[in-house]
């Protein structure tokens, strides 16, 4: 079991450290751009939740999305391996990509890499939920802005495109 204050104190450092810093490996982009302005804006919720009630959580906080920017459902990893989540997270996504929400899984046993840069958390496993146009909407203007030019076909499809052809 996770220490729910100690974990939200993880996160919000990881975000103002890693998340929102620009990164020479990512030609100077914040890994999140968009980031920074949720958090001071607060427009990031967070969920603890298991493995075990992850998709009732999810469906039960999905309204905070007309609050909010991004909602994380964290949980202790050990619960799952990430193989488990992604297969959630997929079956979820088939239901909710229908009413215009969208979620992306983070699992410390699958390290998610950009142009050398590990971009997991690594501490919890994770489920962003947000609204999916807004999502589309913003990775499109990134696209324009170069963003991804450093990201792999992998990387890339794992991450944005796959949301495009749902």
């Amino acid at each position: 079991m996770l220490n729910e204050k100690q974990i939200i104190q993880d996160l919000e450092s990881w975000m103002q450290d890693f998340v929102e810093k620009p990164n020479p490996l990512l030609n100077n982009w914040a890994p999140c751009p968009y980031a920074r302005q949720a958090r001071i804006n607060s427009k990031i919720a967070f969920v603890d939740c298991t493995f075990n009630n992850l998709a009732l959580k999810i469906l039960e906080n999905l309204p905070q999305l007309h609050t909010k920017d991004v909602v994380i459902f964290y949980y202790d990893p050990a619960e799952s391996t990430a193989d488990q989540l992604e297969t959630l997270v997929e079956k979820i996504n088939r239901v909710i990509m229908a009413e215009n929400y969208v979620l992306l899984e983070d699992h410390p046993e699958r390290e998610e890499l950009v142009n050398g840069v590990v971009m997991n958390f690594g501490k919890a496993a994770l489920v962003l939920a947000q609204r999916l146009t807004k999502l589309n909407d913003a990775s499109k203007q990134l696209k324009d802005k170069g963003y991804y030019s450093h990201w792999d076909e992998t990387a890339l499809n794992n991450v944005v495109t796959w949301r495009f052809n749902n």
